[in-house]
């Protein structure tokens, strides 16, 4: 380009609101404009000439981000979008949306990429605070609360997880947040499922095989280990391995090699491993049926799910996001649950956990006839609400100063206070919102 007119592209670029910078094909930023020195911290004579791993956290840059990926993609893919961490000059950590695409790329493999950067921060934390969702996980509760903000810190940093809970909690999509949220969210996600394959299948299934290596092996395949290169595998039900796979499995997360079946090559992989399980892993370690180093290499993070009974206040939150999901994919007009059905799933303790109260809403449904679901389209192994012993409190009776002694007494226990005050579970609820009590 002529010096003219890359002089006149600079001053254009300078006067933007929006940060932007350019790096070449080392990675070394070669143009910072004057809103990315605002942004960042970082000052343009302190950062022109090095990495641009230097506006990020290291953990960040794995050789294999969104922008080392576009200095090796075909200029034909267009620009590439994503969302990273970024760290500016005082250490400060923010969040920030990236569009990223090549300017030129010329014979000799000279490479130019243009980056722009919005910071979304408090865009994000906003919509944190109006909202009850992250990543398609429904939460209020502190327990869940605790949980997002697990995920948001755990999500950058390529280690190990293991994410434990009961059946139903939600395990699956814990382990896609965490995907989404770090480093390779742009590259694959790769789910399975342990306790579906036979021993034989599923060592085929994780590290593919070589022909001939078994009967039926008619071609070479690549498992899933080596589809998942650059990104992340989540590995559901990890509890159920075999022991010679969980061998092979130890010698993928020290080593980050794997070798076919029916074949004595070493392959490397890079990729992020993700484990999940019902199970009590520590009680398998002690009857021998898991490999105690094993589970130590997987347990490095490990990331407990709450079970439904344990945030029931979430209750009324997941059941009216189940049905507005449901109405919408089958076009049924249903507005809302009445209070004495959602009084009877609060009432309930869901051992089949967040699954089995969305399979309940899905029954509520389908059964429903108008458009408020009501007790009785409610599936039948729900029971009715226990008969309560002795008067009502009338309403005006349930005063500030009760309701805080009673929640006291119960250690917060929103349904054991609502029995004690004899009164609905639900009218608690919104007497508690009336009063502020804990919002």
């Amino acid at each position: 380009m002529p010096q003219k007119s890359s002089e006149y592209l600079n001053k254009a670029i300078d006067v933007l609101n929006e940060a932007v910078f350019v790096y070449d094909e080392n990675m070394q930023i070669k143009y910072f404009n004057s809103a990315a020195e605002k942004i960042t911290g970082h000052r343009k004579e302190d950062v022109i000439g090095k990495k641009c791993v230097t506006l990020f956290d290291k953990s960040v840059c794995l050789n294999n981000c969104a922008l080392c990926q576009t200095v090796k993609n075909d200029p034909s893919q267009g620009m590439v979008r994503f969302q990273s961490p970024f760290i500016r000059k005082d250490g400060t950590k923010r969040m920030g949306e990236f569009q990223a695409g090549l300017l030129k790329r010329e014979k000799n493999g000279a490479v130019e990429v243009l980056v722009s950067l919005t910071d979304t921060t408090e865009m994000i934390h906003l919509k944190e605070k109006l909202s009850f969702s992250f990543r398609n996980i429904i939460g209020k509760n502190h327990l869940m609360q605790e949980l997002f903000r697990t995920i948001r810190n755990i999500a950058e940093f390529d280690t190990t997880v293991l994410i434990q809970g009961e059946s139903g909690t939600g395990k699956e999509l814990v382990a896609k947040a965490i995907h989404f949220e770090s480093p390779r969210a742009g590259q694959k996600l790769i789910t399975i499922n342990c306790s579906a394959f036979s021993e034989g299948l599923l060592e085929s299934e994780l590290f593919g095989h070589a022909k001939g290596a078994f009967t039926g092996a008619f071609k070479d395949r690549i498992g899933r280990f080596e589809e998942a290169d650059g990104g992340t595998i989540f590995l559901d039900e990890v509890g159920d391995l075999p022991a010679k796979v969980q061998v092979k499995l130890l010698r993928v997360i020290q080593e980050k090699e794997i070798q076919r079946v029916g074949e004595n090559v070493t392959r490397k992989v890079n990729i992020r491993i993700l484990a999940a399980t019902h199970r009590d892993l520590l009680k398998e370690v002690r009857e021998r049926r898991f490999r105690e180093d094993l589970y130590y290499r997987l347990n490095v993070i490990p990331v407990q799910l709450p079970p439904l009974r344990m945030r029931k206040d979430d209750i009324t939150h997941l059941a009216r996001y189940f049905i507005k999901t449901w109405t919408e994919a089958n076009k049924k007009s249903i507005d809302k649950i009445s209070n004495s059905a959602l009084g009877k799933l609060m009432d309930y303790d869901w051992p089949g956990n967040v699954r089995e109260l969305e399979n309940a809403i899905e029954h509520a449904c389908v059964k429903c006839s108008r458009k408020t679901i009501e007790e009785k389209d409610l599936p039948i192994f729900i029971p009715k609400s226990p008969q309560k012993n002795g008067k009502r409190w009338k309403r005006n009776r349930v005063s500030r100063e009760l309701i805080l002694q009673t929640l006291a007494e119960t250690g917060n226990n929103q349904t054991h206070a609502a029995r004690l005050l004899n009164i609905h579970r639900i009218t608690l609820w919104r007497k508690m919102q009336a009063f502020k009590i804990g919002v």
